[in-house]
């Protein structure tokens, strides 16, 4: 996961980070109908993959705001039904009573800002390499060859 500071018009900053991992949920905020298709606003819940040289034993996981009408609602939706894996972008915005001064930093991100799916791609995946492999080995394959 890889993480940067950014400013907007205003000069405030504001938190970007983006990485790998998979999409666990696709939800409407403020209905308790798990398909109401008259959200105006999804949860994008994205199990992330563990950052180089931490555990994989802990989770983490993002969960950006995202709009019904925008393109990357439909790519969300397409990596949960399909379970392929993402290179996801989110953006953390303060809330408006957070005063600009404060570096973003400093803030609680859970309490103090809210998330935006700014990016959602499929990870590339390489073609597989069609190798012959051979039943056995002979016994002096090995020799000269470390």
């Amino acid at each position: 996961m890889q993480a940067w500071l950014e400013a907007d018009d205003a000069g405030r900053q504001y938190m970007v980070r983006s990485g790998t991992g998979v999409v666990t949920a696709v939800v409407p905020v403020g209905s308790d109908l798990p398909a109401a298709d008259t959200a105006a606003l999804y949860r994008v819940e994205i199990y992330c993959d563990a950052p180089h040289g931490r555990p994989g034993a802990i989770r983490y996981s993002v969960h950006p705001l995202v709009s019904s009408a925008d393109p990357l609602f439909a790519a969300a939706q397409a990596a949960l039904d399909d379970v392929w894996a993402v290179e996801w972008t989110v953006q953390w915005h303060r809330f408006d009573w957070v005063p600009g001064d404060l570096p973003i930093s400093s803030l609680n991100l859970a309490t103090d800002a809210h998330a935006a799916l700014v990016g959602l791609d499929r990870v590339a995946v390489p073609e597989p390499v069609d190798v012959e492999i051979p039943d056995y080995l002979p016994v002096g394959w090995l020799e000269g060859r470390t």
